[in-house]
């Protein structure tokens, strides 16, 4: 009866026994010196944080893509050389398409010739070791087996020479374009000078195959 007359008491006093009742206070509070933009500049630091960490990592990373062509391009030659220039150039009927075959032959042999060497001294890779079945080889590989496929059925139609000319200016179009990306990329001096003379060796060959006209073929 007692704790019910006190209880009634504090009622009309306005007290309320819920402010002395830990359980009702709101909980946590932090400091007042964090508040709601102070949250925001520590998640904009965090977020600067990990984008300059990116781009630093970024940048730090090698750029292997000079390798990659110098690899591209040996593997181009060399299937070209091996097997298309070996199995069609022979049954050419014109002269002229014979002797300019033959001078891209020569700039594709100095290709493979000057990057095996310059992949194994400057980057110390063994690109004729490389498996032939995997990864730049085998992509090369399949690319000049199409090429030998259009030249064999245009072998067995009677018009491989204007087919020929049409597809090695297209090879050499692309070798080119290996070669000026890879002077353009490379770091490397010595891989810098010899691409750009293979480049301006191609450029007079390609011209060649371009401008050729025979009304016979």
């Amino acid at each position: 009866m007692l704790m019910d007359n006190m209880a009634y008491l504090q009622q009309i006093a306005g007290v309320d026994n819920s402010l002395n009742n830990p359980s009702k206070k709101g909980g946590l509070k932090l400091p007042s010196f964090i508040n709601v933009w102070t949250m925001l500049g520590a998640a904009l630091l965090i977020t600067i944080i990990i984008i300059v960490t990116v781009l630093v990592s970024a940048m730090n990373k090698v750029d292997k893509k000079d390798q990659d062509l110098m690899i591209e391009s040996y593997w181009m030659a060399y299937y070209l050389v091996d097997e298309t220039f070996d199995e069609y150039a022979g049954s050419i009927k014109s002269s002229d398409i014979r002797n300019m075959s033959a001078s891209f032959k020569s700039v594709l042999n100095e290709i493979i010739l000057n990057e095996t060497n310059i992949l194994l001294s400057e980057y110390g890779l063994e690109v004729d070791d490389m498996e032939e079945e995997e990864g730049i080889p085998d992509s090369e590989h399949k690319k000049v087996a199409a090429l030998n496929a259009e030249l064999e059925d245009a072998r067995l139609n009677g018009i491989l020479d204007r087919v020929y000319l049409r597809e090695m200016t297209m090879q050499i179009a692309q070798m080119r374009a290996k070669q000026s990306e890879i002077a353009e990329r490379t770091k490397n001096d010595s891989a810098r000078e010899f691409s750009t003379k293979a480049e301006v060796n191609l450029d007079n060959i390609y011209e060649q195959f371009h401008n050729y006209k025979n009304l016979s073929i």
